[in-house]
């Protein structure tokens, strides 16, 4: 703390002479604190240019990737009857189709039994569906019941599914179910019972319904689905079935001859416009952000806090360059933005017609894709050369912005520091100016007691030579 001056002896008003003379003295911090503000405000500025940077890296990274430039969709009028779903190179259109028939798969039931513990016999099992490998499966009289046999036919993977059903009546039932829909794929059973007769209603034989034409009960036939397509008749062994239009799954759910169902097909290039109309809207508010930082308003006669900067204004000049480039390999009538519907204005700001967009890509997708993403040494796509140029920018050891930052943040601790050292001076140095008008204030106090005493004295004097005087 300073040493408190009165000014009582002087008169003066030695607080006020000492602040008037320590507010010139400190002026050269003024002066560093209002540099380290610019340079503060630079930082802030710079800041906000990254972050709009960064925004719109983001919107070139996207469009590097392809995969989602052209999406497929397909719909169904009746998702009761049938669903649709697309695939690659679907191809547009529309399609009409009528639902006759569901496939099915077959199933059969053995003869009643009574109960699913109920022991059948021993011997072998042979299930073959359609065209497929017989599968022989041995019965013990380890898993020679009802259940036991389902089981195993179960764990024998021979192209069936096999349960034990209750009636309701007392009566079990082994049920084999193909697994595999279509007309062609019928279930074989055969028996080979070891009591030695395979046609008897005993042993294992008296799984058949029927043993002596040796066959087992059908509940539901083989079937292949039936539909008709923009009017020709279409036949599949499956209800899923991918080979029917190019691009296109369809699953049938349930036959209605008389609700036709439309389903169309159609490709998108939402992907690519959804990345594109991004790239103009981040494109254009960085370029709103640099024209604002580095304006200059000649009626307030006020700057933009960039202005003057170099490095910011190369920034905008190289975009718009960049904006004009073609990429080796493609096709000339879409080599370039504005072939793709990337339009520029006087003010330099971006647009998309969606529609000239489009028609690139009808022609040429696979050009469109490389005008954007190609990747080799002397041939890079339009948003890889933007990436790779932002990204010198914005790199957080390296790029330029960062270390621009960094010598700004640089020039502010150093003027701190300087402040820091001139403050401690300027301390010392009102300390010792409150030490010197303190002395003065001694010095004159001093002074007004000798002078006292002088008149004292010289009274004192006066009063003795009249007491003489008077005596004489």
């Amino acid at each position: 703390m300073g040493i408190g001056v009165s000014g009582l002896m002087s008169g003066l008003d030695t607080d006020s002479i000492i602040s008037k003379i320590m507010d010139l003295e400190r002026r050269p911090i003024m002066l560093l604190q209002q540099k380290e503000a610019g340079y503060q405000a630079k930082i802030t500025a710079l800041g906000l240019v990254k972050s709009a940077m960064s925004e719109l890296k983001s919107a070139v990274n996207a469009l590097k990737d392809s995969n989602d430039f052209l999406s497929y969709s397909a719909s169904s009028s009746d998702t009761d009857i049938l669903t649709v779903s697309a695939g690659d190179d679907l191809l547009p259109g529309t399609y009409n189709i009528t639902v006759s028939q569901l496939a099915s798969a077959q199933q059969v039931r053995s003869s009643a039994f009574s109960g699913s513990d109920a022991e059948v016999g021993t011997g072998t099992l042979s299930i073959q569906v359609g065209s497929g490998e017989s599968v022989d499966i041995e019965i013990t009289e380890e898993n020679n019941s009802l259940s036991g046999i389902a089981q195993a036919i179960n764990d024998a993977d021979a192209g069936v599914t096999a349960g034990v059903i209750n009636d309701g009546n007392g009566n079990y039932y082994l049920t084999l179910h193909a697994q595999e829909t279509g007309a062609e794929n019928t279930i074989s059973f055969t028996v080979q019972d070891d009591d030695g007769n395979n046609s008897d209603a005993s042993g294992l034989s008296a799984l058949y319904t029927d043993p002596a034409a040796a066959t087992l009960t059908e509940t539901q036939a083989a079937a292949n689905a039936q539909l008709s397509v923009n009017g020709i008749a279409v036949e599949r062994a499956s209800n899923e079935m991918d080979d029917l239009i190019d691009g296109m799954t369809i699953n049938l759910k349930s036959a209605d001859t008389a609700s036709p169902v439309t389903v169309t097909a159609s490709k998108s290039y939402g992907g690519l416009t959804d990345k594109l109309n991004t790239f103009v809207e981040k494109y254009n508010s960085l370029v709103d952000l640099l024209r604002e930082q580095t304006a200059y308003n000649a009626a307030t006669e006020q700057g933009g806090t960039l202005l003057g900067d170099s490095t910011v204004s190369r920034i905008e000049i190289s975009m718009s360059r960049m904006l004009y480039q073609t990429v080796d390999g493609v096709d000339p009538a879409i080599n370039s933005l504005s072939r793709l519907g990337i339009e520029v204005d006087d003010a330099g700001h971006l647009s998309l017609d969606a529609s000239k967009l489009n028609a690139a890509m009808d022609e040429h997708p696979d050009d469109v894709a490389t005008f954007f993403t190609a990747d080799e040494s002397g041939s890079k796509g339009m948003a890889v050369k933007f990436y790779d140029f932002l990204d010198g920018y914005l790199k957080s050891s390296t790029g330029i912005l960062s270390a621009k930052t960094d010598g700004l943040q640089n020039s502010i601790d150093k003027i701190e520091q300087q402040v820091e050292r001139m403050g401690f001076r300027l301390q010392k140095r009102e300390e010792n100016l409150r030490r010197q008008f303190n002395a003065l204030e001694d010095l004159m106090l001093q002074f007004q007691q000798t002078s006292s005493q002088l008149e004292q004295q010289l009274s004192s004097l006066a009063n003795l030579r009249s007491y003489i005087s008077k005596g004489k």
